[in-house]
């Protein structure tokens, strides 16, 4: 007869993981979304250069009355993502011809991308009142304009709403051999179950300026995720997690506390509530480069339910260290690296009663890792993210009900890439409520390759999602 068994830190990684997953696309679609205007003038900064020879600076220094010359320039340098030589550039183009209306909201735009939201705002205004704006450019420019009076309030709010279906080809992580290990010898494994999930989630998110000139903020976040099974409906997943915090700068350094907790529900039954807090830290070297290292330290207060009734074994506190850079390598495409150091001390001790001089701990353990993603704001709100991880987990003891005198080692590998657009690059005539609607396709593989068959195993996952943002 086959043998269900789960592994308990593959769940519980499986149960953190999910809700966290769902919030990675729709992040890149906001941001590809307010990119576009400036874009659109990359593409036409890049379509000149493939007919024009490179400008150096010098010859605008020559020439610095020559405007059609300096637009030139400012377009070139908007196309090599220097964003400040480019404001300057404008700015005195600007100083030359206070009429060039096309000109100033483009200097607005670059000033927005800068952070510089006053100066944004006044250019954008100078330009609007001038009512001699094309009626394309002209709503583009009011689009910009409410977006910098949104960031410009003292609280402001948003609620991102997302649904969809996935797909896991093996939704109970069988093990590839087919066999589970026991203490009994090798027992045929639950065939593995590919399975759909229709997944609902939300994510709210408040920040309050403190009006402090160095920009000091307090914000608070609340997610919600369900997934729900077609035919594995012992994972079916309910997740809410909370944050509180503030963020305080400090020249080059930023410094982000917070509050967390987070309570899951596996098949309607309470499983898993977790407490602690985060405290990263980052400094931004320029505007296209930052570093961050995290510490994150939690309680997990596993319960035992009704298909997994030694949950409560897996209770215990889990400390975590991350440390990346990312690095803008364009106005279009970020890449980032990010190292893991994690330790769990679970309080299971799986090996007393079996091999008493065995050392215990089948849910303590170390792990540590990489992964690097890849960031492309393709234009027109369209987005691709490419991503692949790597973590290695070493166990403390052995589970002796698996295997008396083996502790567990594995590695974990992930790749995923994921393209989304909003509905208007379809449905140009979509009404407006609609044609800013996310469609998101995610594909990913995972692969564990583990020394104990029963968490050996290698999964193909896909996603196709819907998902709108609404800020207040």
């Amino acid at each position: 007869m086959p043998v269900k068994y789960w592994a308990g830190s593959a769940l519980s990684l499986l149960v953190l993981s999910s809700a966290a997953l769902a919030q990675e696309p729709e992040e890149s679609a906001r941001e590809a979304i307010e990119r576009d205007l400036l874009e659109n003038q990359r593409r036409e900064a890049e379509r000149a250069d493939r007919t024009a020879i490179t400008i150096p600076f010098e010859q605008v220094l020559a020439a610095p009355e020559n405007i059609q010359l300096n637009i030139a320039y400012a377009r070139q340098q908007i196309a090599a993502g220097d964003l400040k030589e480019a404001g300057a550039t404008l700015e005195r183009i600007l100083l030359i011809d206070p009429a060039m209306h096309d000109v100033r909201v483009l200097y607005g735009l670059v000033l927005y991308r800068l952070g510089l939201f006053d100066r944004a705002r006044y250019e954008l205004e100078l330009a609007l009142d001038s009512n001699m704006l094309p009626a394309p450019l002209r709503a583009e420019a009011e689009t910009y304009l409410n977006r910098i009076k949104y960031e410009q309030r003292q609280t402001r709010g948003s609620l991102t709403l997302t649904t969809g279906i996935d797909w896991d080809r093996n939704r109970n992580q069988a093990p590839s051999s087919g066999m589970v290990q026991s203490f009994l010898g090798n027992l045929p494994a639950e065939a593995r179950d590919g399975d759909w999930a229709y997944v609902l989630s939300a994510q709210g998110r408040l920040v309050h300026d403190l009006g402090t000139q160095e920009g000091h903020t307090l914000h608070a976040e609340a997610t919600y995720y369900h997934s729900d099974k077609h035919e594995v409906d012992r994972l079916d997943l309910d997740a809410t997690t909370i944050a509180l915090g503030g963020t305080w700068y400090s020249g080059n350094w930023s410094f982000t506390p917070r509050l967390r907790g987070g309570f899951y529900w596996l098949e309607g039954e309470d499983y898993l509530a977790t407490y602690g807090g985060e405290l990263e830290i980052a400094y931004r070297w320029n505007p296209k480069t930052r570093s961050y290292v995290s510490f994150r330290g939690e309680d997990e207060d596993f319960r035992a339910t009704t298909n997994f009734g030694s949950g409560a074994l897996r209770s215990g506190r889990r400390l975590s260290t991350r440390a990346g850079t990312a690095w803008r390598l364009s106005t279009t495409q970020t890449v980032s690296v990010e190292g893991l150091y994690m330790d769990k001390k679970g309080i299971a001790s799986c090996s007393a009663a079996l091999t008493p001089s065995a050392p215990s701990g089948c849910e303590s353990y170390e792990r540590y890792g990489a992964n690097v993603q890849h960031s492309w704001l393709i234009g027109r709100g369209a987005f691709t993210l490419l991503g692949a991880w790597a973590e290695r987990s070493e166990y403390d003891g052995v589970d002796a009900f698996v295997s008396p005198s083996t502790v567990r080692e594995e590695w974990l590998y992930r790749a995923r890439a994921t393209v989304g657009a909003p509905l208007s690059l379809f449905f140009p005539g979509a009404p407006e409520g609609i044609k800013d609607i996310n469609i998101i396709a995610q594909y990913e593989y995972e692969t564990v390759d583990s020394n104990l068959l029963n968490f050996d195993y290698k999964t193909h996952k896909t996603a196709l999602l819907l998902s709108k943002r609404f800020a207040f």
